[in-house]
């Protein structure tokens, strides 16, 4: 039988048709089983079922971080907060201008829909493994599979209540039409989501089932950074401390990969296409999203006839290719050393220089292979050519073709097939890696007062950059979000990190202003629209117009 659900999951609200009968039919006789298409009736009834439906969940996390020209890949890893501002529009672009930020904000409702399907779906695989109609070789392997759903599930609350507050809490497949959601507490939704990572942590493999399968140590990492929003310190520090004992995890501290014959260090090693999972002896990754080119399901996706990938490249890089020569000539050509970047967001100055100031020359991590700080004009019709770029030149030029470009965005010299033109790039991405979760454990640390251990854990991962220790009495929270933006910058989901900490609205007024070309540092509009309330987004309206069975609550502000 078919359902009509509305399940609160923004633009594209599931709606299943609801066929009404009689009640005079009988329902056994009525009780429609498909069996020339794929329906949650005919699919989950054996492990490949289940396997394809895990597979599913991998691709809905992959779209958080990999949907063609989405704003996903920009706002969440910190557009519109410290990390940077939008440099097509300065002024009323993406997350610019903060006082025209409301509950019909599209990418607000974007990230809802996106993550409360990724919820939707693990749901059902939930409820559908306890059918007795499913024949489980043992209950280890039922569980294993549970275990991966929750982490999803987890994941996806985590996103939620770091971004929303408190949310409604969906626990099982909703098979009937529902329109009475009611929110929990932020606090809620995280006890829940740490429930579904102990168990996922007591029941998933410790090593991967194929590249980019979730392990016992991407739940704890996952459940130390859920402890910490809770409170639980101690129990952060242990879920983390788990992971960082675990043999089979270690720090990358030589060079490795497939491009060891190429200058560089091992942390831009870290960052070359083919390097991100544990077969090319990366022992620092703990959860991989898995891209692959030219390949159905692998996170292709065309637009305007072109094969899309991931796009770091394309929003983060500085647009290059657009700089005049002094002459007002095009002074470059696209290059496979950078790609074609747009230039959507330009670092701030804090990233750009405030967070390198202390060891601008030794730490690895501002190297020139890690950070693109000069730009030689390559076009050879230009009289230019080979010369480097002038401050003086570049000052009448848009802020967003030259700026230092962090060089993990892309693949220098190594595009596969030399393709340059779409800003792409076919590498797998970190979702965790073992860095931040030193990082986590140090942030429980200081959530003791345990300086001395936080420095410690805040070390490992400098001497690893050859950056000068930290001594512990210099160890606050604002000290370990700097480290991470040096360690984690385009990785981490920076919006998220701030906002579960309620330093969202505190470090985008300090932290978000620009460098002009003409070396002018000034306030970004972020900076200057940002109110207090915002540490919070908006419930999206068309959820709250669409529960019509019962109140749900805005955030203050909106």
């Amino acid at each position: 039988m078919k359902n009509k659900i509305s399940i609160f999951l923004g633009k594209s609200v599931l709606l299943l048709c609801l066929i009404f009968f009689t009640a005079s039919c009988d329902e056994a006789f009525l009780k429609e089983v498909p069996k020339d298409f794929l329906s949650p009736e005919n699919a989950y009834t054996d492990l490949a079922g289940f396997e394809t439906a895990i597979t599913a969940l991998h691709s809905d996390a992959r779209n958080i971080w990999a949907e063609a020209d989405a704003a996903s890949f920009f706002i969440l890893p910190g557009l519109g907060a410290d990390y940077g501002v939008y440099g097509e529009n300065l002024t009323s672009g993406f997350r610019m201008d903060y006082s025209a930020f409301s509950a019909t904000d599209v990418y607000t409702k974007e990230h809802w829909t996106r993550i409360y399907k990724m919820i939707k779906d693990a749901n059902t695989i939930i409820s559908r493994a306890e059918s007795p109609d499913v024949k489980w070789s043992a209950e280890s392997v039922k569980a294993q599979e549970v275990a991966e759903a929750r982490f999803f599930r987890a994941f996806g609350y985590r996103l939620l209540a770091n971004l929303f507050g408190g949310v409604p809490i969906i626990k099982e497949e909703v098979t009937s039409p529902k329109i009475d959601f009611a929110r929990s507490t932020r606090t809620e939704v995280y006890q829940f989501a740490k429930d579904d990572l102990v168990f996922a942590a007591a029941n998933l493999p410790e090593a991967e089932k194929a590249p980019g399968r979730i392990t016992k140590a991407a739940a704890n990492h996952l459940l130390s950074e859920i402890n910490i929003c809770l409170g639980d310190f101690q129990g952060a520090i242990d879920a983390a401390s788990l992971v960082i004992n675990n043999t089979n995890y270690s720090l990358m501290k030589t060079r490795f990969g497939r491009r060891t014959a190429v200058a560089g260090d091992v942390y831009w090693d870290l960052f070359q296409r083919g390097n991100q999972n544990r077969s090319s002896g990366n022992k620092e990754a703990i959860w991989v999203v898995q891209m692959e080119y030219k390949t159905a399901g692998g996170g292709s996706l065309q637009w305007n006839g072109l094969t899309m990938g991931y796009e770091p490249e394309r929003a983060w890089g500085a647009r290059y290719h657009s700089i005049k020569d002094p002459d007002g000539k095009n002074g470059f050509v696209l290059s496979d050393e950078l790609g074609r970047p747009v230039g959507w967001v330009v670092p701030t100055y804090y990233l750009q220089q405030t967070i390198w100031q202390s060891d601008f020359n030794n730490d690895m991590r501002n190297s020139a292979y890690n950070i693109k700080r000069q730009y030689y004009y390559n076009d050879p019709t230009s009289k230019y050519f080979g010369q480097l770029a002038t401050q003086a030149t570049l000052a009448s030029q848009e802020i967003r073709y030259y700026h230092p470009t962090f060089m993990k965005v892309t693949t220098p010299f190594d595009h596969p097939d030399g393709i340059i033109t779409t800003g792409q790039v076919w590498k797998d991405i970190y979702a965790m890696r073992l860095a931040e979760t030193y990082l986590l454990r140090a942030e429980a640390y200081l959530g003791k007062s345990d300086k001395v251990n936080a420095a410690a854990d805040i070390n490992v991962v400098r001497a690893r950059a050859n950056a000068t220790p930290v001594l512990a009495a210099n160890v606050d929270i604002n000290y370990i979000l700097d480290e991470r933006a040096r360690e984690l910058v385009t990785e981490e989901f920076r919006t998220c990190t701030l906002m579960r900490l309620g330093l969202m609205v505190e470090r985008t007024k300090k932290y978000s202003q620009i460098l002009k070309g003409d070396g002018a540092i000034v306030a970004s509009t972020p900076s200057l629209t940002i109110k207090d309330h915002q540490n919070l987004w908006p419930i999206p309206q068309t959820e709250i117009d669409l529960n019509g069975g019962a109140k749900l609550d805005q955030n203050p502000g909106y």
